[in-house]
């Protein structure tokens, strides 16, 4: 009889053991550019063949606007060199929006990163992010 609870904190054990922590987005920030655009950027932790495609609103939910940022995968065969990745874009977010929750998420839809930012106001260092090639 003592068996059965012994697995049982064993179980529950290894599945905390399995439960890992989302990655953080570094140097997460946002600036309204004007009432209807607001620049973002942040950088991770990726692949060397990896870059972040275009960003879309989800969900606006109480100020809060969910952002979900694609992983673009640059070639098919590439080495596991972890790199700093950065992103910079603009995304539609409306004035009542006040903060971004964001999700990166890679190219099998699984979120891999996440972060959450309030929105600063528009000041002369807050720019539009630069065209990509």
């Amino acid at each position: 009889m003592r068996l059965v609870p012994a697995t049982f904190a064993l179980c529950l054990v290894s599945g905390v053991a399995l439960a890992q922590e989302l990655a953080p987005l570094n140097d997460l920030k946002a600036c309204r550019l004007d009432a209807e655009l607001v620049s973002l950027s942040f950088s991770y932790d990726g692949g060397a063949c990896e870059q972040t495609g275009n960003g879309s609103v989800d969900l606006v939910e109480s100020g809060t606007a969910t952002v979900t940022i694609p992983i673009v995968s640059t070639a098919e065969v590439c080495t596991m060199q972890v790199v700093k990745v950065s992103h910079t874009g603009a995304i539609n977010a409306v004035e009542d929006v006040t903060a971004l929750d964001v999700q990166l998420v890679s190219p099998g839809g699984e979120v891999q990163a996440k972060g959450k930012v309030e929105i600063a106001p528009h000041t002369p260092d807050c720019v539009p992010p630069a065209p990509k090639d």
